[in-house]
């Protein structure tokens, strides 16, 4: 490839001129209802015209330590009305008991294997497995604050993010950690240039976006009929 380079010689005033063309995607049908905001996105690399959702409820992930004896399990995991953000931290003290502490350090209890574990912050159930724990035996839940967030809207998701309330203004890559980027609020949009996840279909996903101010329209091609015969 070769290129062509550009001539300032010794006159740093020496006149240019410069073109750029613009190409539109056609994800926009009607620009004159647009409501556009800076929104976070929460996770993944995501292209231009992403259908979003908002997360309203703490993402919690749960995990046995490397190293555990007993094969049990954590069940029934939910946060209450005075979750703390951060790892819970579950210790066996027993074969069937466990020491339950939130991530300011504070002592919320024993848990007991069978039995439902509750507290203003976090609820759960553990059961035991064919291997006994042991002393020392572990679990974290992470609970994080991604309240207010956007992802890709997954029809079948639980924490809000099931309802297509944004679609993204312009390329956002949150893989490394959550971004600003743009977001389309309400208007009219070209539904064939919309990026969805597997779980819509298009006509569903179409009627689940109007309670937001969103809409979506089939596109019409200015093409010429195949059977135009007209000179």
């Amino acid at each position: 490839m070769s290129l062509t380079p550009s001539v300032i010689r010794d006159n740093p005033q020496q006149p240019g001129v410069q073109a750029q063309v613009y190409i539109p995607d056609q994800l926009i049908a009607d620009a004159r209802n647009l409501v556009t905001q800076p929104i976070l996105i929460g996770a993944g690399a995501l292209k231009r015209g992403t259908v979003l959702g908002q997360q309203t409820v703490n993402p919690i992930q749960a995990a046995a330590a490397q190293g555990n004896t007993g094969n049990g399990t954590l069940s029934g995991i939910s946060v209450g009305a005075a979750v703390e953000v951060g790892i819970y931290t579950l210790t066996a003290t027993s074969a069937t008991v466990f020491s339950v502490v939130d991530p300011e350090g504070v002592a919320l209890g024993n848990a007991t294997a069978g039995t439902p574990f509750t507290s203003t912050e976090i609820n759960f159930t553990l059961t035991a497995g064919a291997t006994a724990f042991v002393v020392g035996d572990a679990f974290t839940i992470s609970v994080f604050d991604a309240v207010g967030t956007y992802v890709q809207c997954v029809r079948t998701a639980s924490d809000g993010s099931q309802n297509p309330v944004a679609i993204l203004v312009d390329d956002a890559d949150a893989s490394l950690g959550p971004v600003t980027a743009g977001g389309y609020l309400a208007g009219e949009f070209n539904a064939s240039k919309l990026i969805f996840d597997t779980s819509w279909s298009l006509p569903s996903l179409v009627s689940a976006m109007r309670p937001y101010g969103m809409f979506a329209k089939s596109s019409i091609s200015s093409a010429s009929p195949s059977n135009n015969s007209a000179p």
